[in-house]
């Protein structure tokens, strides 16, 4: 059985070597920075039934229930920082170059932003965004303004709710932008998911849809249903495979 360390050894050579290279990364990378998992046992959904707390439909028949909600984790999950593994992936991309590294998250976080990262695909949406589902308006959050207004905050120019920028159950994603990802995760050479259990589509075509010419890698806790599509799994904690997955880039580079 290959050892992790061969593992990686191997993976950090398909890194250097890669001339174009997408990052998918989903809750998993997250978690170590205090921000809660949502499908995975013991996550959100298994507290909340997400059709009434996390839909359109709900949002627009009961937008205050909904900003309950939001207002419970806003106070609740309040400023994560990023952690070892959100670095991990600014480092690759500082190292193999901003224009060769794109990353797609489902995250609404900001935290690869917050890391350093650029050419970041928030195919979710983005929390620290409101935005007006009626007339398109957007602002950037104000905790005091927006958690503090009940039962939840208008918009400024059709007094409709405002609702986090970020896509809830029965709403679309932004095509364009989704689409621009997929164009640029098939066309590279190398496929890394990071803490995604691939059970989100759309989203988990990012990993899933390039030909089999693109090298795929997974980091992940656990398994997924379609491991068998994937080149290398690495298990175990991303913020410590990850930084370690960087010492090997480096120590090939020096």
């Amino acid at each position: 059985m290959t050892s992790i360390i061969q593992q990686l050894e191997e993976v950090a050579q398909l890194v250097i070597e890669a001339e174009s290279m997408v990052i998918f990364t989903g809750a998993g990378i997250s978690v170590p920075s205090g921000v809660p998992d949502f499908r995975s046992p013991g996550g959100l959904w298994e507290k909340y039934d997400p059709f009434e707390v996390s839909s359109m439909k709900a949002f627009k028949k009961k937008p205050e229930k909904v900003w309950e909600f939001f207002r419970e984790l806003y106070e609740k999950f309040s400023d994560p920082q990023p952690n070892p593994a959100h670095y991990a992936v600014t480092k690759i991309q500082q190292i193999k170059g901003t224009d060769n590294v794109h990353i797609v998250t489902q995250n609404i976080d900001g935290l690869h932003k917050k890391s350093g990262s650029e050419n970041v695909f928030e195919i979710h949406g983005n929390a620290e965004n409101m935005h007006c589902y009626k007339c398109g308006f957007e602002e950037i959050l104000d905790v005091e303004k927006h958690l503090n207004t009940f039962p939840y905050p208008k918009c400024p120019n059709c007094n409709k709710p405002l609702k986090p920028n970020v896509v809830l159950f029965e709403e679309q994603l932004d095509n364009n932008l989704f689409q621009r990802a997929l164009r640029i995760a098939v066309k590279s050479d190398l496929a890394i998911g990071i803490g995604t259990s691939l059970g989100v589509f759309p989203a988990a075509n990012i990993l899933l849809a390039p030909p089999p010419r693109t090298k795929k890698v997974i980091f992940n806790l656990t398994k997924t249903y379609y491991d068998h599509l994937i080149h290398y799994r690495i298990m175990g904690d991303v913020v410590d495979t990850l930084p370690e997955l960087v010492k090997e880039i480096e120590k090939k580079l020096a």
